[in-house]
């Protein structure tokens, strides 16, 4: 994956929402309120270095998460584990212009400090699932209530120790997030078919690719790694979702080179060879016959 030229770090999202004012913890964990305002920092895809929690309290807002749309709705919660792009949508709808929630994050070596794995916790279950929102039922919901405005007051003192106590509050709010999204899992494999052997192997290709579209372009590589036949592969990612292997290697490449246009200052060149093209031509063909428009043309509309 590329460098930090579009990552959000902790502390820069502290400082879009106003928490970075108000303790010295915003550069570990946060727990804030968020609206519209807020959420458009998210507007372009972007990469966050750290776990995070989004509740929607109101309203409604789509969200992608590498190349899936999801849609989250009042009531429900997005889980987020780092390395992943994301990207809120605008949408014109009332209820998107209205949607407020909560937002809780936390860096790696915050939660290594506890003296339980909960990024362990999150890594291992949000893999296993598709679709990382769940519904939070009304049980938890007051909890969450009740946290918000715990940390929120302790925000607003300057009493000895209020840091030590935002981090154990902290620490302990990530373990029940953990926690009440392993409850969800181990409720959603109760309740619904066991996946089937092709869309399992669809999601293998799938990591297979975000982790060396850069660098990998061939199908052929990705059979030999699931040992398929280049042929089967494309049949089988064909069948489970529409799109080609071709296509879902190419939607990859092209959400980076876009995310590099809009925010490296790579040259063009650089750009394109940094994706492993052969030549620059060959780069320029490529992102004119995915987008309509040259690099230079993308990168001058931003």
């Amino acid at each position: 994956m590329t460098g930090p030229y579009y990552e959000i770090d902790i502390t820069q999202l502290a400082k879009m929402t106003g928490v970075s004012e108000k303790t010295r913890m915003a550069d570990k964990f946060i727990i804030t309120k968020i609206c519209r305002k807020d959420v458009l920092a998210l507007r372009h895809p972007v990469r966050l270095n750290a776990y995070a929690a989004i509740y929607c309290t109101r309203g409604h807002f789509d969200i992608d998460i590498n190349v899936t749309t999801f849609q989250v709705h009042q009531d429900m919660m997005l889980f987020y584990i780092p390395g992943n792009t994301i990207q809120i949508k605008e949408d014109e709808d009332q209820e998107f212009k209205d949607s407020e929630m909560i937002l809780v994050v936390a860096t790696k070596d915050f939660l290594k400090g506890g003296l339980i794995k909960i990024n362990d916790l999150f890594e291992q279950s949000v893999k296993l699932l598709s679709n990382p929102c769940i519904t939070i039922d009304q049980e938890g919901k007051n909890i969450l209530s009740d946290y918000y405005t715990l940390v929120t007051d302790l925000y607003k003192t300057d009493l000895l120790g209020t840091e030590d106590a935002i981090c154990s509050i902290g620490t302990s709010l990530m373990y029940l997030l953990g926690n009440i999204w392993n409850g969800e899992l181990s409720k959603l494999q109760t309740s619904k078919p066991v996946r089937s052997r092709t869309q399992v192997k669809y999601e293998e290709f799938l990591t297979l690719v975000s982790e060396n579209f850069m660098t990998e372009k061939s199908v052929a590589f990705y059979a030999e790694k699931m040992y398929m036949t280049p042929k089967y592969l494309t049949t089988l990612v064909k069948n489970v979702s529409g799109k080609t292997a071709t296509d879902w290697i190419d939607t990859f490449l092209v959400l980076e080179a876009k995310n590099l246009l809009r925010y490296s200052s790579l040259t063009i060149k650089e750009i394109g060879y940094s994706l492993h093209f052969q030549s620059i031509p060959s780069f320029h063909k490529f992102f004119k016959n995915q987008t309509g428009m040259t690099p230079n043309e993308y990168r001058s509309a931003q």
